[in-house]
Protein backbone atom coordinates (compact mmCIF):
# COMPACT_ATOMS: atom_id res chain seq x y z
CA UNK A 1 0.00 0.00 0.00
CA UNK A 2 1.30 3.29 -0.63
CA UNK A 3 2.53 5.74 1.63
CA UNK A 4 0.81 9.23 1.97
CA UNK A 5 3.77 12.12 1.08
CA UNK A 6 4.29 14.78 3.49
CA UNK A 7 2.26 17.04 1.74
CA UNK A 8 -0.62 15.13 1.75
CA UNK A 9 -0.31 14.77 6.03
CA UNK A 10 0.35 18.11 6.23
CA UNK A 11 -2.69 19.25 4.59
CA UNK A 12 -4.71 16.07 6.71
CA UNK A 13 -3.24 17.72 9.72
CA UNK A 14 -3.99 21.12 8.71
CA UNK A 15 -7.98 20.22 7.78
CA UNK A 16 -8.01 18.02 11.34
CA UNK A 17 -6.94 21.23 13.35
CA UNK A 18 -9.32 23.18 11.66
CA UNK A 19 -12.22 21.38 11.90
CA UNK A 20 -10.96 21.04 16.33
CA UNK A 21 -11.00 25.13 16.04
CA UNK A 22 -14.15 24.76 14.62
CA UNK A 23 -15.91 22.35 17.28
CA UNK A 24 -14.37 24.18 19.95
CA UNK A 25 -15.76 27.94 18.86
CA UNK A 26 -18.96 26.46 18.36
CA UNK A 27 -19.40 24.83 21.73
CA UNK A 28 -17.84 28.07 23.41
CA UNK A 29 -20.33 30.08 21.97
CA UNK A 30 -22.95 27.16 23.07
CA UNK A 31 -21.84 27.64 26.76
CA UNK A 32 -21.20 31.20 26.49
CA UNK A 33 -23.85 33.30 28.84
CA UNK A 34 -26.27 35.97 27.92
CA UNK A 35 -25.50 39.09 29.17
CA UNK A 36 -28.59 41.16 30.37
CA UNK A 37 -29.00 44.39 31.43
CA UNK A 38 -32.26 45.42 33.06
CA UNK A 39 -33.26 47.26 29.92
CA UNK A 40 -31.93 44.43 28.00
CA UNK A 41 -34.58 41.88 29.59
CA UNK A 42 -37.28 43.82 29.76
CA UNK A 43 -37.12 44.31 26.02
CA UNK A 44 -36.81 40.35 25.30
CA UNK A 45 -39.71 39.66 27.93
CA UNK A 46 -41.60 41.85 25.69
CA UNK A 47 -40.70 40.18 22.16
CA UNK A 48 -40.24 36.81 23.28
CA UNK A 49 -42.46 36.35 26.87
CA UNK A 50 -45.13 34.01 27.00
CA UNK A 51 -47.55 36.40 27.70
CA UNK A 52 -46.67 39.28 25.43
CA UNK A 53 -47.20 36.32 22.43
CA UNK A 54 -50.47 35.57 23.79
CA UNK A 55 -51.62 39.13 23.65
CA UNK A 56 -49.55 39.84 20.11
CA UNK A 57 -51.63 37.07 18.77
CA UNK A 58 -55.46 38.24 20.46
CA UNK A 59 -54.46 41.60 18.00
CA UNK A 60 -53.56 40.03 15.09
CA UNK A 61 -57.35 37.71 15.82
CA UNK A 62 -58.72 41.13 15.91
CA UNK A 63 -57.46 42.46 13.26
CA UNK A 64 -58.37 39.37 11.10
CA UNK A 65 -61.78 39.75 12.57
CA UNK A 66 -62.27 43.40 11.17
CA UNK A 67 -61.96 41.97 7.47
CA UNK A 68 -64.33 39.04 8.56
CA UNK A 69 -66.92 41.39 9.56
CA UNK A 70 -66.18 43.71 6.68
CA UNK A 71 -66.49 41.23 3.97
CA UNK A 72 -69.98 39.95 5.24
CA UNK A 73 -71.02 43.08 3.72
CA UNK A 74 -68.96 42.34 0.15
CA UNK A 75 -70.29 40.54 -2.63
CA UNK A 76 -70.40 36.64 -2.04
CA UNK A 77 -69.92 34.45 -5.13
CA UNK A 78 -69.81 30.38 -5.24
CA UNK A 79 -70.37 27.66 -7.51
CA UNK A 80 -71.74 24.50 -7.25
CA UNK A 81 -72.54 21.15 -9.14
CA UNK A 82 -74.74 18.39 -8.27
CA UNK A 83 -75.02 14.95 -9.63
CA UNK A 84 -78.12 12.58 -9.53
CA UNK A 85 -78.20 8.85 -10.50
CA UNK A 86 -81.93 7.26 -10.08
CA UNK A 87 -81.98 3.47 -9.88
CA UNK A 88 -85.67 4.03 -9.83
CA UNK A 89 -86.93 6.66 -11.83
CA UNK A 90 -89.83 8.11 -9.82
CA UNK A 91 -93.40 7.45 -10.71
CA UNK A 92 -96.67 9.31 -10.77
CA UNK A 93 -100.12 8.28 -11.45
CA UNK A 94 -102.35 10.38 -14.03
CA UNK A 95 -105.94 9.54 -14.31
CA UNK A 96 -106.66 6.97 -17.27
CA UNK A 97 -108.87 9.37 -18.35
CA UNK A 98 -106.67 11.97 -19.66
CA UNK A 99 -105.50 9.28 -22.38
CA UNK A 100 -108.90 7.47 -23.30
CA UNK A 101 -108.98 5.36 -20.17
CA UNK A 102 -111.80 4.63 -17.70
CA UNK A 103 -113.09 7.20 -15.29
CA UNK A 104 -111.36 6.42 -11.57
CA UNK A 105 -108.55 4.65 -13.09
CA UNK A 106 -105.29 5.99 -12.93
CA UNK A 107 -102.45 5.43 -15.11
CA UNK A 108 -98.15 4.94 -14.21
CA UNK A 109 -96.13 7.28 -15.96
CA UNK A 110 -92.19 7.54 -14.78
CA UNK A 111 -90.97 11.13 -15.60
CA UNK A 112 -87.54 11.77 -15.96
CA UNK A 113 -83.97 10.75 -16.81
CA UNK A 114 -81.67 8.29 -14.93
CA UNK A 115 -78.62 10.71 -14.99
CA UNK A 116 -79.12 14.34 -14.08
CA UNK A 117 -76.52 17.23 -13.40
CA UNK A 118 -77.01 20.88 -12.48
CA UNK A 119 -74.50 23.15 -12.28
CA UNK A 120 -75.06 26.53 -10.35
CA UNK A 121 -73.34 29.49 -9.66
CA UNK A 122 -74.68 32.67 -7.20
CA UNK A 123 -73.59 36.07 -6.42
CA UNK A 124 -75.08 37.30 -3.24
CA UNK A 125 -75.27 41.07 -1.87
CA UNK A 126 -75.99 42.45 1.15
CA UNK A 127 -77.64 46.09 0.81
CA UNK A 128 -79.24 46.75 3.86
CA UNK A 129 -78.67 45.53 7.63
CA UNK A 130 -78.68 47.39 10.75
CA UNK A 131 -76.82 44.82 12.76
CA UNK A 132 -74.01 44.62 9.82
CA UNK A 133 -73.12 48.48 10.01
CA UNK A 134 -73.25 47.80 14.14
CA UNK A 135 -70.80 44.88 13.44
CA UNK A 136 -68.43 47.27 11.56
CA UNK A 137 -68.12 49.67 14.72
CA UNK A 138 -67.84 47.16 17.12
CA UNK A 139 -65.01 44.82 15.12
CA UNK A 140 -62.67 48.36 15.36
CA UNK A 141 -63.50 48.94 18.71
CA UNK A 142 -62.52 45.23 19.53
CA UNK A 143 -59.70 46.33 17.79
CA UNK A 144 -58.51 48.87 20.07
CA UNK A 145 -59.79 47.11 22.72
CA UNK A 146 -57.04 44.66 22.09
CA UNK A 147 -53.86 46.96 21.46
CA UNK A 148 -55.05 48.40 24.78
CA UNK A 149 -54.69 44.62 26.27
CA UNK A 150 -51.67 44.51 24.46
CA UNK A 151 -50.12 47.54 25.78
CA UNK A 152 -51.44 46.89 29.73
CA UNK A 153 -49.82 43.51 29.06
CA UNK A 154 -46.44 45.28 28.10
CA UNK A 155 -46.48 47.41 31.38
CA UNK A 156 -47.34 44.48 33.44
CA UNK A 157 -44.48 42.28 31.79
CA UNK A 158 -41.71 45.06 32.09
CA UNK A 159 -42.97 45.42 35.83
CA UNK A 160 -42.86 42.08 36.17
CA UNK A 161 -39.46 41.53 35.43
CA UNK A 162 -38.18 44.68 36.77
CA UNK A 163 -39.28 43.45 40.06
CA UNK A 164 -37.85 39.73 39.73
CA UNK A 165 -34.54 41.41 37.96
CA UNK A 166 -33.91 43.18 40.92
CA UNK A 167 -34.27 40.75 42.99
CA UNK A 168 -32.00 38.51 40.93
CA UNK A 169 -29.37 41.01 42.07
CA UNK A 170 -30.96 41.26 45.62
CA UNK A 171 -29.71 37.16 46.15
CA UNK A 172 -26.28 37.86 44.49
CA UNK A 173 -25.56 40.86 46.42
CA UNK A 174 -26.79 38.61 50.08
CA UNK A 175 -24.55 35.15 48.39
CA UNK A 176 -21.35 37.70 48.29
CA UNK A 177 -22.16 39.34 51.50
CA UNK A 178 -22.80 35.91 53.64
CA UNK A 179 -19.59 34.11 51.36
CA UNK A 180 -17.35 37.14 52.44
CA UNK A 181 -18.44 37.06 55.91
CA UNK A 182 -17.75 33.23 56.11
CA UNK A 183 -13.83 34.03 55.59
CA UNK A 184 -13.72 36.59 58.03
CA UNK A 185 -15.23 33.97 60.60
CA UNK A 186 -12.92 30.83 58.95
CA UNK A 187 -10.33 33.68 59.72
CA UNK A 188 -11.27 34.16 63.02
CA UNK A 189 -11.58 30.54 63.82
CA UNK A 190 -8.23 29.64 62.86
CA UNK A 191 -6.59 32.13 65.13
CA UNK A 192 -8.66 31.23 67.99
CA UNK A 193 -7.25 27.30 67.12
CA UNK A 194 -3.69 28.93 67.42
CA UNK A 195 -4.44 30.68 70.78
CA UNK A 196 -5.93 27.23 72.03
CA UNK A 197 -2.69 25.54 71.00
CA UNK A 198 -1.15 28.05 73.14
CA UNK A 199 -3.00 27.62 75.98
CA UNK A 200 -4.39 31.26 75.88
CA UNK A 201 -8.70 31.13 75.06
CA UNK A 202 -10.79 28.65 76.45
CA UNK A 203 -11.90 25.50 73.86
CA UNK A 204 -15.12 26.57 74.24
CA UNK A 205 -14.08 29.80 72.17
CA UNK A 206 -13.20 27.43 69.32
CA UNK A 207 -16.77 25.70 69.75
CA UNK A 208 -18.70 28.43 69.58
CA UNK A 209 -17.25 29.83 66.05
CA UNK A 210 -17.23 26.20 64.82
CA UNK A 211 -20.93 26.12 65.24
CA UNK A 212 -21.43 29.83 63.50
CA UNK A 213 -19.08 28.74 60.84
CA UNK A 214 -21.30 25.62 59.84
CA UNK A 215 -24.71 27.85 60.26
CA UNK A 216 -23.05 30.03 57.75
CA UNK A 217 -22.03 27.11 55.32
CA UNK A 218 -25.60 26.21 55.82
CA UNK A 219 -27.14 29.37 54.85
CA UNK A 220 -24.64 29.61 51.80
CA UNK A 221 -26.07 26.43 50.18
CA UNK A 222 -29.93 27.50 50.73
CA UNK A 223 -29.13 31.25 48.99
CA UNK A 224 -27.34 29.27 46.10
CA UNK A 225 -30.59 27.20 45.53
CA UNK A 226 -32.72 30.30 46.09
CA UNK A 227 -30.67 32.71 43.73
CA UNK A 228 -31.04 29.84 41.16
CA UNK A 229 -34.49 29.56 41.16
CA UNK A 230 -34.90 33.12 40.80
CA UNK A 231 -32.68 33.12 37.60
CA UNK A 232 -35.00 30.57 36.30
CA UNK A 233 -38.29 32.47 37.04
CA UNK A 234 -36.44 35.32 35.09
CA UNK A 235 -35.52 32.78 32.18
CA UNK A 236 -39.27 32.08 32.50
CA UNK A 237 -40.25 35.86 32.36
CA UNK A 238 -38.31 36.34 28.75
CA UNK A 239 -38.84 33.57 27.23
CA UNK A 240 -35.90 31.58 27.80
CA UNK A 241 -35.14 27.89 27.84
CA UNK A 242 -33.91 27.25 31.35
CA UNK A 243 -30.78 25.66 30.36
CA UNK A 244 -29.56 28.73 29.02
CA UNK A 245 -26.72 30.51 31.26
CA UNK A 246 -27.64 34.18 31.54
CA UNK A 247 -25.51 37.01 33.40
CA UNK A 248 -27.04 40.02 34.74
CA UNK A 249 -24.69 43.11 33.92
CA UNK A 250 -26.11 45.79 35.66
CA UNK A 251 -25.24 46.65 39.59
CA UNK A 252 -28.02 46.65 42.56
CA UNK A 253 -26.09 49.46 43.95
CA UNK A 254 -25.98 51.42 40.75
CA UNK A 255 -29.46 50.57 40.05
CA UNK A 256 -30.45 51.62 42.85
CA UNK A 257 -28.54 55.43 42.74
CA UNK A 258 -30.27 55.97 39.34
CA UNK A 259 -34.04 55.08 41.42
CA UNK A 260 -33.40 57.36 44.35
CA UNK A 261 -32.70 60.40 41.84
CA UNK A 262 -35.60 59.74 40.00
CA UNK A 263 -37.52 59.49 42.73
CA UNK A 264 -36.91 62.92 43.52
CA UNK A 265 -39.48 63.90 40.63
CA UNK A 266 -43.00 64.26 41.29
CA UNK A 267 -45.47 63.16 38.93
CA UNK A 268 -48.88 63.86 38.83
CA UNK A 269 -51.81 61.19 38.12
CA UNK A 270 -53.59 61.43 34.42
CA UNK A 271 -56.34 59.11 34.82
CA UNK A 272 -57.80 59.94 31.51
CA UNK A 273 -54.14 58.70 29.74
CA UNK A 274 -54.01 55.63 32.01
CA UNK A 275 -53.93 52.40 30.66
CA UNK A 276 -56.79 50.65 32.68
CA UNK A 277 -58.94 53.99 32.43
CA UNK A 278 -58.52 53.20 28.83
CA UNK A 279 -59.23 49.40 28.81
CA UNK A 280 -62.66 50.81 30.73
CA UNK A 281 -63.71 53.17 28.19
CA UNK A 282 -63.07 50.84 25.63
CA UNK A 283 -65.10 48.31 27.07
CA UNK A 284 -67.85 50.80 28.08
CA UNK A 285 -67.71 51.28 24.03
CA UNK A 286 -68.28 48.21 23.17
CA UNK A 287 -70.90 47.19 25.18
CA UNK A 288 -72.49 50.45 23.56
CA UNK A 289 -72.16 48.34 20.20
CA UNK A 290 -74.16 45.41 21.85
CA UNK A 291 -76.49 47.46 23.13
CA UNK A 292 -76.76 49.67 18.91
CA UNK A 293 -76.68 45.79 17.71
CA UNK A 294 -79.62 44.48 19.68
CA UNK A 295 -81.99 47.32 18.77
CA UNK A 296 -81.06 47.25 15.26
CA UNK A 297 -82.38 43.79 14.89
CA UNK A 298 -85.96 45.68 15.28
CA UNK A 299 -84.77 47.16 11.59
CA UNK A 300 -85.47 45.23 8.01
CA UNK A 301 -82.59 43.64 6.13
CA UNK A 302 -82.59 43.67 2.38
CA UNK A 303 -80.21 41.60 0.12
CA UNK A 304 -80.05 40.85 -3.41
CA UNK A 305 -78.47 37.75 -5.35
CA UNK A 306 -77.88 36.80 -8.97
CA UNK A 307 -78.62 33.08 -10.21
CA UNK A 308 -77.64 30.91 -12.97
CA UNK A 309 -78.10 27.29 -13.59
CA UNK A 310 -77.46 25.14 -16.38
CA UNK A 311 -79.13 21.37 -16.17
CA UNK A 312 -78.59 18.45 -18.06
CA UNK A 313 -80.86 14.86 -17.84
CA UNK A 314 -79.18 12.15 -19.77
CA UNK A 315 -79.96 8.26 -20.02
CA UNK A 316 -76.75 7.37 -19.91
CA UNK A 317 -73.67 9.40 -18.27
CA UNK A 318 -72.89 11.65 -21.16
CA UNK A 319 -72.36 14.89 -19.98
CA UNK A 320 -69.41 15.74 -21.42
CA UNK A 321 -70.73 15.15 -24.83
CA UNK A 322 -70.84 18.85 -27.12
CA UNK A 323 -73.59 17.50 -29.22
CA UNK A 324 -76.27 17.17 -26.23
CA UNK A 325 -77.76 20.46 -24.76
CA UNK A 326 -77.94 22.04 -21.66
CA UNK A 327 -80.81 23.79 -19.94
CA UNK A 328 -80.11 27.12 -18.78
CA UNK A 329 -81.91 28.94 -16.11
CA UNK A 330 -81.33 32.45 -14.84
CA UNK A 331 -82.70 34.42 -12.45
CA UNK A 332 -82.41 37.39 -10.35
CA UNK A 333 -84.35 37.84 -6.78
CA UNK A 334 -84.60 40.93 -3.97
CA UNK A 335 -85.12 39.71 -0.52
CA UNK A 336 -86.85 41.91 2.24
CA UNK A 337 -86.92 40.33 5.41
CA UNK A 338 -89.11 42.28 7.65
CA UNK A 339 -89.40 41.38 11.69
CA UNK A 340 -92.77 41.90 12.95
CA UNK A 341 -93.07 39.87 15.87
CA UNK A 342 -90.55 37.85 18.39
CA UNK A 343 -92.54 36.94 21.75
CA UNK A 344 -90.56 39.81 23.46
CA UNK A 345 -87.19 37.92 22.75
CA UNK A 346 -85.74 41.01 20.93
CA UNK A 347 -87.19 43.72 23.65
CA UNK A 348 -85.53 41.41 26.61
CA UNK A 349 -81.73 41.21 24.12
CA UNK A 350 -82.59 45.10 24.11
CA UNK A 351 -82.93 45.15 27.89
CA UNK A 352 -80.50 42.92 28.97
CA UNK A 353 -78.15 44.98 27.01
CA UNK A 354 -79.20 48.26 28.27
CA UNK A 355 -78.45 46.90 31.64
CA UNK A 356 -74.25 45.18 30.45
CA UNK A 357 -73.97 48.86 29.49
CA UNK A 358 -75.05 50.11 32.48
CA UNK A 359 -72.71 47.92 34.33
CA UNK A 360 -69.31 49.30 31.91
CA UNK A 361 -70.29 52.99 32.94
CA UNK A 362 -70.00 52.05 36.73
CA UNK A 363 -67.12 49.80 36.29
CA UNK A 364 -65.10 52.85 34.48
CA UNK A 365 -66.21 54.73 37.32
CA UNK A 366 -65.04 52.08 39.64
CA UNK A 367 -61.17 52.11 37.64
CA UNK A 368 -61.37 56.07 38.74
CA UNK A 369 -61.73 55.38 42.11
CA UNK A 370 -59.13 52.67 42.20
CA UNK A 371 -56.63 54.62 40.49
CA UNK A 372 -56.75 57.16 42.85
CA UNK A 373 -56.30 54.60 45.66
CA UNK A 374 -53.55 53.06 43.86
CA UNK A 375 -51.81 56.17 43.63
CA UNK A 376 -51.86 56.93 47.19
CA UNK A 377 -51.60 53.48 48.18
CA UNK A 378 -48.17 53.20 46.21
CA UNK A 379 -46.82 57.16 47.54
CA UNK A 380 -47.96 55.98 51.39
CA UNK A 381 -45.99 52.53 50.29
CA UNK A 382 -42.46 54.79 48.82
CA UNK A 383 -42.74 56.97 51.95
CA UNK A 384 -42.58 53.99 54.18
CA UNK A 385 -39.68 52.66 51.86
CA UNK A 386 -37.53 55.37 52.17
CA UNK A 387 -37.86 55.63 56.12
CA UNK A 388 -37.51 51.96 56.30
CA UNK A 389 -34.15 52.13 54.21
CA UNK A 390 -32.85 55.06 56.35
CA UNK A 391 -33.13 53.22 59.61
CA UNK A 392 -31.52 50.02 58.06
CA UNK A 393 -28.81 52.27 56.90
CA UNK A 394 -28.20 53.58 60.57
CA UNK A 395 -28.76 49.98 61.92
CA UNK A 396 -25.85 49.22 59.52
CA UNK A 397 -23.29 51.58 60.81
CA UNK A 398 -24.49 50.97 64.34
CA UNK A 399 -23.68 46.93 64.01
CA UNK A 400 -20.35 47.78 62.01
CA UNK A 401 -19.11 49.76 64.87
CA UNK A 402 -20.18 47.20 67.32
CA UNK A 403 -18.67 44.45 65.51
CA UNK A 404 -15.52 46.37 65.59
CA UNK A 405 -15.58 47.04 69.09
CA UNK A 406 -16.27 43.45 70.40
CA UNK A 407 -13.36 42.28 68.00
CA UNK A 408 -11.32 44.13 69.85
CA UNK A 409 -12.19 43.17 73.15
CA UNK A 410 -12.20 39.18 72.06
CA UNK A 411 -8.29 40.04 70.96
CA UNK A 412 -7.67 41.35 74.36
CA UNK A 413 -9.93 39.00 76.35
CA UNK A 414 -12.54 40.93 77.79
CA UNK A 415 -15.36 39.84 75.26
CA UNK A 416 -15.48 35.64 74.61
CA UNK A 417 -16.21 34.30 71.21
CA UNK A 418 -20.09 34.25 71.96
CA UNK A 419 -20.64 37.46 72.02
CA UNK A 420 -18.27 37.91 69.13
CA UNK A 421 -20.62 35.71 66.73
CA UNK A 422 -23.53 37.44 68.68
CA UNK A 423 -22.26 40.77 67.37
CA UNK A 424 -21.17 39.37 64.24
CA UNK A 425 -24.72 37.66 63.40
CA UNK A 426 -26.26 41.14 64.42
CA UNK A 427 -23.71 42.83 61.87
CA UNK A 428 -25.26 40.10 58.97
CA UNK A 429 -28.49 40.41 60.20
CA UNK A 430 -28.14 44.37 59.83
CA UNK A 431 -26.29 44.11 55.93
CA UNK A 432 -29.59 41.89 54.78
CA UNK A 433 -32.00 43.83 56.22
CA UNK A 434 -30.15 47.22 54.49
CA UNK A 435 -30.00 45.23 50.97
CA UNK A 436 -33.78 44.14 51.61
CA UNK A 437 -34.83 47.49 52.48
CA UNK A 438 -33.02 48.32 48.97
CA UNK A 439 -35.11 45.93 47.32
CA UNK A 440 -38.34 47.64 49.11
CA UNK A 441 -37.41 50.66 48.31
CA UNK A 442 -37.13 49.86 44.21
CA UNK A 443 -40.29 47.59 44.55
CA UNK A 444 -42.22 50.69 45.76
CA UNK A 445 -41.07 52.88 43.00
CA UNK A 446 -41.83 50.25 40.54
CA UNK A 447 -44.89 49.92 42.13
CA UNK A 448 -45.56 53.90 41.61
CA UNK A 449 -44.81 53.60 38.12
CA UNK A 450 -47.31 51.25 37.97
CA UNK A 451 -50.38 53.34 39.54
CA UNK A 452 -48.95 56.44 36.95
CA UNK A 453 -49.65 53.99 34.10
CA UNK A 454 -45.77 54.39 33.20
Amino acid sequence: MTQPTGRVLIVRKAVLLFTLVLLCANQAAATSPVKLSLQEAQKMAVEYGYEMRTASAELQIAERQIWETTAAGLPQVSASIGYNYFLDIPTSLIPAEFFGGEPGEFTEIQFGTQHNMTATASLEQLIFDGQYIVGLRAARIYRDLAEQSLQKSMLEVRKTVKETYYLALLASENLQIVRQNLQVMEKWLWETERMLEAGVTDPINVDQLQLAVSNIRNGISSLERQRLLTMNLLKYQMGLDLQTHIELTDDFESLFEKALSEMAVTEQLDKAQHIDYLLAGSREAMSLMVLRREQSSYLPSLSASFIRQEMAMRDGFNFFDSSRSWFPATYFAVNLNIPIFSSGMRSSQVQQARLELEKSRIAREQISKVLELEMQEALATLDTAQEQYLNEKSNLELASRILTRTNIMFREGMASSLELTQANDQLLTSQTNYLNAMFELLNAQNKLEKALGR
